[in-house]
C-alpha cells in the first residue's frame, strides 16, 4: 500500500459558533461518487469542520483515467443539529431552493482561503431549484421531505491545474464555505411582580439599547411588560451579552436581576418591525 495524499478538503466555518466550526454536519456521497470512491481508492475521511479526501499515491493514474471522463465527487450534507436554519442566513425564499456549492469558481477573500461561493459569507446567490440539472440524480425522494443543508460538488480534472495533477499545493487544495449567524431582536417579557415596577434594562458593555414596549396579554391571560433591543443582536452558541434587570427610583436604580438570560434559537417568531418582518427571540421572566 503506497502513501496517502490530500486530494482535497472541505471546511465549513460559521460565525454562530465561538470557534467558527460548524459543527453537527454530515457528509454523505452520492450512489455514484461512492462508487466512485470505491473503484479510485480515495480514501474520505470526516471531521468536526469539513470532510478531507485523500488518494492513493500508487493508484494516482487509475483516478487520471476517471479524471478525464468529467469526474465530480458529490456530497448531501445534513445537519444533525434540528435549528441550523434558526441561526444561519441565508434563509431559502421557497421549499423547493437548496443551497449547492462547487469548485467551479473559486472566490478567494482577504486571508486568500479558497471561498466556494461568491461572497465573503454564504448568501441566497447559492440557492438553486430543487429540481436543476445541477442536481440530476443526486436526490433521492426522502431528500425532498428531509432536505440536506446543502449539496456539495467538487470536480476533479486531470488537467495541469486539476486536482489530479501534482502542480496544485496544500492551500489549493483546501476549500472553505462560511456560514454567517442569524441576527434577531431581543423581546424580554416580565411577568408578576417584576411588571408592576418602573423598569429598564442596560447593557454593561454599552453596546446594546432597550426600549420599553408597553403592557401585553399573553395567552392565559398573563400580564407583562415588554422590553425589546433596538437593534438585532447576532445569535451565537455561547452569548457573552450582560443585560442587567433595574429599577428606577426617586431615591436611586436599583438592580433587580444582575445577568439576564440570554436568547435561545428554539424560540424565535416572526414580526412586523419598522415595517419589515424581523425575527425576534423572546424570553420570558417571571
Amino acid at each position: 500500500m503506497g502513501a496517502y495524499r490530500l486530494l482535497f478538503s472541505v471546511s465549513v466555518e460559521h460565525t454562530y459558533f465561538s470557534d467558527n466550526i460548524c459543527k453537527a454536519l454530515k457528509f454523505i456521497p452520492s450512489g455514484p461518487s461512492a462508487t466512485v470512491l470505491n473503484k479510485t481508492g480515495l480514501l474520505l475521511k470526516s471531521s468536526e469542520s469539513g470532510i478531507s479526501v485523500f488518494y492513493e499515491e500508487d493508484k494516482i493514474n487509475i483516478l487520471r483515467l476517471h479524471a478525464e471522463d468529467d469526474l465530480s465527487l458529490v456530497f448531501k450534507v445534513f445537519s444533525k443539529d434540528p435549528n441550523f436554519f434558526r441561526y444561519t442566513v441565508p434563509v431559502a425564499r421557497s421549499d423547493s431552493s437548496l443551497l449547492f456549492f462547487d469548485n467551479q469558481q473559486i472566490t478567494l477573500d482577504a486571508a486568500g482561503k479558497q471561498m466556494l461561493h461568491d461572497d465573503v459569507n454564504v448568501t441566497e446567490k447559492a440557492f438553486i431549484d430543487m429540481n436543476a440539472g445541477q442536481l440530476g440524480g443526486v436526490l433521492d425522494p426522502k431528500d425532498y421531505l428531509v432536505k440536506p443543508a446543502f449539496v456539495l460538488q467538487i470536480a476533479i480534472t486531470a488537467d495541469e491545474q486539476g486536482l489530479c495533477s501534482e502542480k496544485p499545493d496544500a492551500v489549493s487544495r483546501k476549500y472553505y464555505i462560511r456560514f454567517a449567524t442569524n441576527q434577531t431582536y431581543w423581546k424580554y417579557y416580565i411577568l408578576g411582580d417584576l411588571s408592576k415596577k418602573n423598569l429598564y434594562i442596560t447593557d454593561l458593555d454599552n453596546e446594546i439599547q432597550f426600549e420599553a414596549m408597553g403592557n401585553t396579554l399573553l395567552p392565559g391571560h398573563r400580564e407583562a411588560v415588554a422590553l425589546q433591543s433596538k437593534i438585532a443582536i447576532g445569535m451565537q452558541e455561547k452569548h457573552n451579552q450582560r443585560f442587567q434587570l433595574r429599577e428606577s427610583g426617586s431615591m436611586g436604580d436599583k438592580v433587580l436581576i444582575k445577568r439576564m438570560p440570554t436568547a435561545c434559537v428554539s424560540n424565535i417568531n416572526g414580526e412586523m418591525i419598522n415595517g419589515r418582518m424581523e425575527d425576534v427571540s423572546e424570553i420570558y421572566i417571571n
